[in-house]
């Protein structure tokens, strides 16, 4: 999560023995969850969590052994620091993968998929159910579920109510991408700026917070010289030009959020976790990405974290840890989760609860069905975020044309 100080063999069950423990009753939105059972007695699960900040961590342990008893399992819950998808990837070589992990749906899901070291979660019955297209894919590698999604990623603008005060300007959200220039222009003081937005790749900051920008243009990530990725890099160039954002920009990363909750900056682009952030010294809203053109829709990036089950030769262990799995995915854990965590729930139900208990959190919540997975480009992203990051920089403090910027960043 940026809020931290920052895809073997399956192993079919056997047709008795194991039958009633793996009867799903519900536990899980519209799907069944274990019943109650003695079918996993005995059986010892390690789930691994990368996530390390509180509440987060805590709610994870609680919910994993209280979803343990409820199974006749045992299980440790372990969150690991460091190098997380290191750590997966040398588990998964020496075949001492968690029986349950947390494993992003960017990267690490599909590596490990592609490596046969995940369990398919969809012959114990798991379905992506009462998710939104765009988040029920993020658990699949290869048309093959070896993820359940529990939790998204998204991005809205954030603004300071006080600063629209002073300035005189009304809450309302700008519809174009020449209204949000405007509209940061107006906000822009002596002491604050409009608008303040990371600027740097180091800490992969840039390219999370210009891709809504890019695919609210009608923009292809894959196309860095199409007209969409041409149009986002001038609203960052305009941005600069008429003096609402920052040249010194380009030296941040997501400690860029610091400008706007010190009051530095009107508007940012930020997380989910924000709306959760208990420390922000005023009142603040949140408001849709805006689109290049009046009358088009926007649209944002999506980043997912799914739970996932090791491939196991041990057959009564593979289904214990899927229904644990489907158990921890309850509605009422992925509400919990987000209300207390600032996470965007995976089911659509909990994502309405989750609205209805913070409003704010309307814009993410929106924006998720229809959203762009940059994963789909596989190791292409790689290369393509660093050329866009690039571009921003050329154009904005270089003093070159968007289109010059891209063109130079993608060699084309």
């Amino acid at each position: 999560m940026a809020s931290t100080a920052q895809r073997l063999r399956r192993v079919a069950l056997p047709a008795a023995g194991l039958t009633a423990a793996l009867a799903l009753t519900a536990c899980s939105g519209g799907q069944a969850a274990p019943a109650a059972t003695d079918g996993f007695d005995g059986v010892k699960l390690t789930v691994w969590n990368s996530i390390d900040f509180e509440p987060y961590q805590g709610l994870q342990k609680q919910y994993f052994e209280s979803c343990a008893a409820d199974l006749g399992i045992t299980v440790d819950v372990e969150t690991q620091s460091g190098d997380y998808t290191t750590k997966l990837l040398q588990a998964a070589g020496a075949k001492s993968l968690p029986d349950v992990a947390l494993l992003s749906t960017d990267t690490q899901l599909p590596q490990l998929a592609s490596q046969g070291v995940l369990a398919d979660l969809g012959q114990y019955q798991i379905t992506t159910d009462g998710l939104a297209d765009s988040v029920a894919g993020l658990g699949t590698y290869q048309d093959t579920l070896y993820g359940l999604p529990v939790q998204v990623e998204d991005y809205a603008i954030f603004y300071n109510k006080a600063a629209f005060a002073a300035a005189g300007v009304s809450e309302t959200a700008p519809k174009t991408f020449d209204d949000l220039v405007k509209l940061a222009g107006s906000l822009t003081t002596a002491d604050q700026k409009g608008i303040v937005l990371p600027g740097i790749a180091g800490d992969g900051s840039t390219p999370v917070y210009f891709l809504p920008f890019l695919l609210s243009a009608g923009g292809d990530p894959a196309d860095p010289t199409g007209a969409g990725s041409v149009a986002a890099v001038d609203l960052y160039k305009n941005l600069v030009a008429n003096g609402s954002l920052s040249s010194e920009f380009v030296n941040w990363g997501w400690d860029s959020i610091d400008q706007w909750t010190s009051q530095k900056a009107a508007l940012t682009v930020s997380g989910p976790w924000n709306l959760v952030d208990t420390s922000i010294p005023f009142e603040w809203g949140t408001f849709p990405f805006p689109t290049a053109k009046a009358g088009e829709s926007s649209k944002v990036n999506l980043l997912g974290y799914v739970y996932g089950a090791a491939a196991n030769s041990d057959a009564k262990k593979e289904a214990a840890a899927a229904a644990l799995i489907k158990c921890r995915a309850s509605e009422e854990n992925q509400i919990d989760t987000a209300v207390q965590g600032g996470y965007i729930p995976a089911l659509k139900t909990a994502q309405d609860a989750f609205v209805e208990k913070v409003p704010s959190a309307a814009p993410f919540v929106d924006a998720v069905d229809g959203a762009y997975n940059s994963a789909q480009l596989g190791t292409e992203w790689n290369t393509l975020q660093q050329q866009y990051v690039d571009a921003i920089q050329a154009a904005t403090v270089g003093g070159q044309t968007a289109q010059a910027a891209l063109e130079q960043a993608s060699g084309k």
